[in-house]
């Protein structure tokens, strides 16, 4: 038989009060969003005369067609998903590495490794200098100015050092008396328990990669290679939308300001829908993976 806990009448009003504030907290964080996806799916006109709090009067796709029939917006949204999928893979990769050798007593300098990362935690070389080191590396207007860069981050390589302390060393010695080397231990032993916080790092660098927009605006000039966020940004400027109002239909053209609004709504849900979508799926080892590096770190 099940045991259950008999709440006396403090626990309860505590409770409820927990809960009403996450009811509370959970709406103030989601209606704005829901809102922008409202006002998108509704007439522009229509939406302009306000008093629309939780469905669209007028429903319409055109505010989003509009969005997708922008070339240059397909053509930044693959670079985008390019850039998110190969920056993932190699920034997870790479940084599990390292982090994995800085975790061993048994390297050497290691420790004086760890302070040179700790300090570019707090203090970085700035625009300047980073543009000119770029420039050096020949990374300028190239796709590998994303993937180069973002290759290393000491805070995600302290949360694997913290996840990869924790493993039990037998699993290492047992490996290498079967022969073992560190390469193999790692490939084949380490990174398969290590779920949790290859998600949660994962979620980090693809959040990043997703949503950079200084690295296209900066140090990339040419528009084929420019990410989602940078074009969005010209997108939502009143001009753009301006300019690309005559291919619009003749009723998105009646009310120009309203039309504008809807547009940038649409433009904003379809910038955040992809990464919204991603995070349920590896929510449960994000958790783990946090909840490791906050205790063990």
């Amino acid at each position: 038989m099940h045991a259950y806990l008999r709440l006396t009448t403090e626990d309860k009003v505590v409770n409820a009060i927990v809960l009403a504030v996450s009811v509370l907290a959970l709406l103030a964080t989601l209606y704005p969003v829901y809102y922008l996806l409202i006002y998108a799916l509704n007439d522009p006109i229509d939406a302009a005369g306000g008093k629309m709090y939780w469905f669209p009067r007028q429903f319409t796709l055109e505010n989003f067609a509009y969005v997708f029939k922008s070339h240059q917006l397909l053509q930044s949204f693959l670079v985008t998903v390019a850039r998110t999928v190969l920056g993932t893979v190699s920034g997870v990769l790479f940084t599990a590495i390292a982090a994995y050798a800085l975790s061993k007593e048994r390297l050497m300098f290691r420790k004086a490794y760890s302070i040179v990362g700790l300090v570019t935690m707090y203090f970085g070389g700035g625009l300047i200098p980073n543009y000119l080191l770029y420039q050096k590396l020949g990374l300028l207007n190239t796709f590998w100015v994303y993937l180069v860069p973002a290759l290393f981050s000491i805070y995600h390589a302290l949360l694997f050092m913290a996840f990869f302390r924790q493993m039990p060393a037998e699993l290492e010695e047992s490996a290498k008396v079967d022969g073992g080397g560190e390469f193999y231990i790692f490939a084949r032993i380490i990174l398969p328990l290590s779920k949790p916080v290859l998600a949660t790092v994962a979620l980090f660098v693809a959040v990043n990669h997703w949503n950079d927009w200084f690295s296209s605006a900066y140090y990339v000039s040419n528009q084929n290679l420019w990410t989602m966020p940078t074009i969005i940004v010209r997108m939502l400027s009143d001009n753009s939308i301006m300019e690309n109002m005559k291919n619009m239909s003749p009723g998105m053209r009646t009310d120009p300001l309203s039309t504008l609004q809807a547009i940038k709504y649409a433009t904003l849900i379809v910038t955040i829908l992809p990464i919204t979508i991603v995070y349920p799926f590896i929510q449960k080892y994000f958790v783990q993976g946090m909840m490791v590096g906050a205790i063990k770190a």
